[in-house]
């Protein structure tokens, strides 16, 4: 029968919905230089195992060769693509309550449980630490130099990597982490429960930097406080977190703000603006200020 494709979304991937007589699916199409076959393959096999332990995931397709992705080459460098289960909701894009909250993190308690079983033949680092090396420069350079925020911005960057360096921080529990676990990214599923989707960022990490990158893109949506608190217990609902990892969770809230800024200075010149992170400089600074004072 008929096939039909339609770009949904773009930016770090582009997102298509392919419609056709078996049912809708989803295609990502990557952009080149995000990751490499090994990495893709690592997302595509933590993806699977999550499925088959009854996560609500968009799970790959199997190709008919049994591969769960092929790659081609464009003009601007190699793509992957990989086909993946549709799923039938409404991603958390707005206001939520404190409930829905508390089921988002219900959801990624149970998705940290359920990945402690998880192996792959393939590595997948997230590594935001040295990311943030890389890619600070480009925040650098869109900063007044001299200024107190250039300033400010380097010190805090340097103080927060030689912090969660120490040795304090080293036995903190770690395992599959999906990366980017916000609101935008999990789905009230027509059914009525939630599903996690975009899974581009995931890798082997500490596991409460998950719940940090919850907390980033709440307080960076200016959300009442109580949505945190209300994700944490949902969290500890599934899975209690220990001492150690509420004590460094501060410092990954740093970590988290200035990765996530010096990255869109990074992609800005590859994909453009991306809708939602285009706010003046003062708003980054001043959260960023907000973070240190928290962390100590």
């Amino acid at each position: 029968g008929d096939v039909r494709c339609r770009l949904l979304s773009r930016g770090m991937n582009d997102i298509y919905r392919i419609g056709h007589q078996a049912g809708p699916h989803a295609l990502k199409v990557e952009r080149a230089g995000k990751s490499t076959k090994t990495e893709f393959s690592y997302e595509q096999d933590y993806v699977q195992h999550l499925s088959v332990q009854g996560i609500e995931v968009s799970s790959p397709v199997a190709l008919l060769d049994g591969s769960m992705f092929f790659s081609v080459t464009a003009p601007e460098g190699q793509r992957h693509l990989v086909m993946m289960r549709w799923l039938e909701g409404v991603p958390y894009a707005g206001d939520f309550s404190e409930d829905d909250a508390f089921r988002m993190g219900a959801l990624l308690g149970r998705m940290h449980l359920s990945a402690s079983s998880f192996t792959s033949p393939h590595e997948k680092l997230v590594d935001s630490e040295r990311k943030v090396h890389e890619r600070l420069p480009y925040l650098l350079a869109i900063v007044e130099p001299q200024s107190d925020d250039h300033e400010f911005l380097a010190r805090a960057a340097e103080t927060v990597l030689e912090q969660l360096g120490s040795p304090d921080w080293k036995n903190i529990p770690r395992g599959p982490c999906h990366g980017d676990l916000q609101c935008a990214n999990v789905m009230k599923l027509a059914f009525g429960g939630l599903g996690a989707f975009d899974f581009s960022d995931c890798g082997h990490d500490p596991l409460v930097k998950d719940i940090a990158a919850f907390n980033w893109r709440n307080d960076f949506n200016d959300r009442p406080q109580a949505i945190n608190r209300s994700f944490v217990d949902g969290y500890d609902s599934i899975r209690r977190l220990s001492d150690s990892e509420r004590a460094v969770l501060p410092l990954f809230r740093v970590l988290r703000h200035i990765f996530i800024t010096s990255t869109m200075a990074q992609y800005v010149n590859r994909i453009g603006p991306v809708v939602g992170f285009d706010r003046k400089l003062d708003f980054y600074f001043d959260m960023l200020r907000r973070y240190c004072r928290e962390a100590g």
